[in-house]
């Protein structure tokens, strides 16, 4: 038995591999950086160089724009957690706080409502 259920999936591009699941944590822009919490799912438009520190904070990365030459592609490969690029609407589709899980081999996430 678990404490949550999948209830909606959406595909974006394999970043970086792995599976990490946490609280989603939108952040629109760097005064948002406070908000992030070790273990959430950082879930953005895309990443650039000032970003880099939370890397080494989340369980796994959600942009909305980006490839596998992207800034968050090539800084979570480097810190070995997942990352699914391109989701559309990923800032809006994920709400902040709600669990998810990121697969960075199959480039899947999959919001969870508790059971």
């Amino acid at each position: 038995m678990t404490n949550s259920s999948a209830v909606s999936h959406t595909a974006g591009t394999p970043g970086s591999p792995g599976r990490a699941s946490g609280p989603a944590r939108v952040v629109h822009g760097p005064d948002d950086f406070a908000r992030v919490r070790s273990g959430d799912v950082l879930v953005c438009r895309f990443t650039e160089p000032a970003w880099t520190a939370l890397f080494g904070v989340v369980a796994a990365v959600v942009t909305e724009t980006g490839g596998v030459l992207s800034h968050a592609a090539i800084v979570a490969r480097e810190h070995g957690i997942p990352a699914v690029l391109a989701v559309p609407g990923a800032m809006t589709t994920l709400r902040d706080g709600e669990t998810v899980t990121v697969d960075g081999d199959a480039g899947r996430v999959s919001a969870h409502e508790p059971s």
